[in-house]
């Protein structure tokens, strides 16, 4: 999803293995995520999406309790849980494994922090198996 605020600009889904980054989009200089080749289009993630986001300052890192890179989960708030700025409600953010379990909005980032889409819920992965499954026994015994 993308914020409401990108509703006017070009914009796609996510695709696994997309790598973006934090960038100004449409009239409203609202922050979103963008793909290297294409910076005027806005990506917009499903929520549950999970990420690998990278090269987070210092002062953020302390801030968000996480490393220089850390993995994330794309959240989207409810309309009454939204942030409310200059230009409007903002609803996409993330929330960092391992940290304090709040919602970072991506208007809170600074630009061109890297992002790389991981899984996409309901994505099907094409990636081909290299070993086939063992066979797991099916007998168990009740107690």
């Amino acid at each position: 999803m993308c914020d409401y605020s990108l509703e006017s600009a070009a914009r796609r889904d996510a695709a696994v293995g997309d790598q973006l980054k934090t960038a100004r989009i449409g009239v409203h200089g609202t922050i979103g995520l963008v793909s290297h080749n294409d910076p005027s289009t806005a990506v917009c993630l499903m929520p549950g999406a999970r990420l690998v986001v990278s090269g987070i300052p210092s002062g953020l890192r302390q801030q968000w309790g996480v490393g220089e890179v850390a993995i994330a989960t794309f959240q989207k708030r409810d309309g009454r849980n939204a942030y409310q700025g200059p230009m409007g409600f903002y609803h996409d953010g993330v929330m960092f494994d391992g940290a304090n379990g709040r919602v970072v909005l991506f208007q809170e980032f600074p630009l061109e922090i890297e992002v790389s889409v991981e899984t996409i819920p309901g994505a099907v992965c094409d990636m081909p198996i290299e070993a086939p499954l063992e066979e797991v026994p099916r007998e168990f015994a009740l107690t």
